[in-house]
């Protein structure tokens, strides 16, 4: 019993101090991204493929070209301390089903899963700013996971995949920032936009000891991402 005890006790004191440097990243991350971004960030409007007399700019991978539709990205936190993206398995489930960044942490680093932006519309296969799209892992999987591979998020603001493309209620977009980071360029944000409601940020947060995606609501709280073509 005293053996089980001390066991639970030194679990517990490892998953505060993973908890612990997480925050301790996650923070200076913000903060790193405060510093470089102005107080005004661009935000360009949502907008009708049907105006002709508006054309919403491209979003751009790290080669400079144009994000494209069924195409695969490494989406990344470009920051000191940041990672990949991908794709997890958290609790008895049969699929992944979680969206987690690795960080630098001891026990969370590693490769990104790609993902393919799709969207049900006939506008195109450039994805440009403020529109429309769902986010999908591309993954070898089977046929049942990879019909969970859609990004979503729950009720309590964690981003997590088994959500469906057409779903207005699993819609995300890309934004444009003015963020400035050295050595990197088209640098973005993520949205998530609901039908009917205002959009959120994607920003992280450690939660349950792993290192989710999740919306926030203070606007400046939000994490910089990078597109990386595969």
């Amino acid at each position: 019993t005293h053996s089980k005890q001390n066991t639970q006790t030194k679990m517990k004191s490892i998953s505060y101090i993973l908890s612990f440097l997480f925050l301790s990243s996650t923070l200076s991350l913000v903060a790193f991204a405060r510093s470089f971004t102005s107080e005004n960030p661009i935000f360009l409007p949502t907008t009708s493929y049907d105006d002709d007399n508006i054309v919403l700019p491209e979003v751009y991978d790290q080669n400079g070209d144009p994000l494209r539709i069924g195409e695969r990205y490494i989406i990344k936190n470009p920051l000191p301390g940041g990672g990949s993206v991908y794709w997890h398995k958290i609790g008895n489930v049969e699929c992944p089903n979680a969206v987690l960044q690795h960080v630098s942490v001891p026990g969370f680093l590693g490769e990104g899963t790609p993902v393919m932006f799709v969207r049900k519309s006939d506008y195109g296969d450039v994805v440009r700013v403020m529109t429309v799209v769902h986010i999908k892992f591309f993954v070898e999987t089977t046929r049942f996971c990879a019909k969970e591979a859609v990004w979503k998020v729950n009720d309590e603001g964690l981003v997590v995949t088994g959500g469906n493309v057409g779903n207005e209620n699993d819609i995300f977009k890309i934004m444009q920032t003015d963020s400035v980071i050295p050595g990197r360029k088209n640098v973005y944000k993520l949205l998530h936009c609901p039908s009917h409601l205002g959009c959120k940020n994607i920003g992280g947060n450690f939660k349950n000891g792993y290192p989710h995606l999740t919306t926030v609501d203070y606007d400046k709280d939000f994490i910089p991402f990078v597109f990386i073509k595969v």
